[in-house]
């Protein structure tokens, strides 16, 4: 009978493991090259299939950013991250995180995977900075004193952002912008 219980046993384990769920939702992200497992407690795991990436690493500002997003209720959410600082001088990576469904177990809060940016749109990193602080609501005069700019070089890079995205007043830029992750949070 033993041996016929641990059969079984690995059969339900299998079908029951949440981790090949979180495997499957990260195949849906092009290119994913890193993801984590978030646990309620704050933990952190590697996700089964991808390595780490120190971007995702305990502690890491964009990690902290991805858990505040979901905290904020979003399931899904789509980002870019400066890579070599805030200016971005060695380019963007996405990070993607997303909820769980409340059937898994509740130790596990989210997934938040690392992949290429993407279609950036021509969008330069100071454009992206500002596309972020504009989806947080910031005013110009705020944008301004956050990036230690002057409110007409806000305006301008608004300027380029609306020919760039398309989009007619700054209120559709940032949906635009929000819908694609064609930003940068606020971090620093």
């Amino acid at each position: 009978m033993r041996p016929v219980l641990a059969r079984v046993a690995a059969v339900l384990a299998y079908a029951i493991d949440p981790l090949r769920y979180l495997t499957t939702a990260a195949g849906l992200v092009q290119g994913a090259r890193g993801g984590v497992v978030l646990h309620a407690d704050g933990e952190i795991a590697p996700l089964p299939g991808l390595g780490g990436h120190g971007l995702l690493a305990a502690g890491s500002q964009a990690l902290i950013a991805a858990r505040e997003q979901l905290a904020a209720g979003w399931n899904y959410t789509s980002f870019l991250w400066p890579l070599g600082g805030r200016h971005a001088p060695h380019g963007h990576l996405r990070i993607t995180a997303m909820a769980l469904p409340a059937d898994l177990p509740l130790h596990l809060t989210g997934l938040v995977l690392v992949s290429p940016p993407g279609d950036l749109w021509g969008l330069t990193p100071r454009e992206l900075e500002v596309l972020g602080l504009v989806i947080d609501g910031y005013s110009n005069a705020a944008i301004a004193r956050a990036l230690g700019v002057a409110p007409r070089t806000v305006a301008a890079h608004l300027e380029h952002i609306l020919i760039k995205l398309a989009a007619p007043s700054r209120t559709l830029a940032a949906v635009r912008a929000e819908r694609a992750g064609l930003f940068v949070p606020l971090f620093w």
